[in-house]
């Protein structure tokens, strides 16, 4: 009985070595209902996995939780990967502006794939603006948090310069008069 955890761990290294589901170096994503822990694997032993968060951070994840998760693996792919960042603009904006801003602030960052090419499109209105969605691809799973960095800061520095601005919440408060019976 005390060597339950111990050889569950054990018999799960095998089956990940055998299945080989990632490899050192590979950008994975463990999730369990909720919950997803990202990294890049650095070290695979007979009782653990570890991997390096984008934040620096060690993750020491038991194999047997490992072979009972999801794994998602982002490395070797052929393809990149889809991100997107949401930009609310006030009503009165020129739509068109605000999209080739968008566009042009995005084709001066290194590390966004060409193909397939980046869009703009328009998301979402509700009476206080409209959501414009950027969306573009990145080859390089570890890099996407930097890259996204980037962008947001070029495009926000783009928009300013091009006279745009990004909307702001309002509430509107209307006054009613009480009647004299009340």
């Amino acid at each position: 009985l005390a060597m339950q955890d111990t050889l569950g761990n054990l018999f799960a290294a095998i089956s990940l070595q055998i299945d080989k589901p990632f490899e050192i170096g590979d950008w994975i994503e463990v999730r369990n209902g909720g919950d997803r822990i990202a990294g890049q694997v650095l070290e695979i032993s007979w009782r653990a996995t570890v991997l390096i968060a984008v934040t620096d951070e060690i993750i020491v994840i038991p194999n047997r939780s490992m072979a009972q998760r999801e794994i998602l693996n982002f490395s070797g792919r052929n393809r990149p990967f889809v991100r997107s960042q949401m930009f609310r603009i006030p009503f009165g904006t020129s739509i068109d502006s605000a999209k080739a801003v968008l566009v042009e602030s995005l084709a001066s960052v290194p590390g966004v794939a060409r193909n397939p090419r980046p869009v703009v499109i328009v998301s979402e209105t509700t009476e206080s603006w409209i959501t414009l969605k950027v969306v573009y691809s990145v080859s390089d799973y570890g890099a996407q948090y930097g890259i996204a960095d980037r962008y947001l800061t070029l495009a926000l520095a783009d928009l300013e310069k091009a006279g745009l601005a990004l909307a702001a919440p309002r509430l509107t408060v209307e006054a009613q008069e009480r009647s004299a019976d009340r």
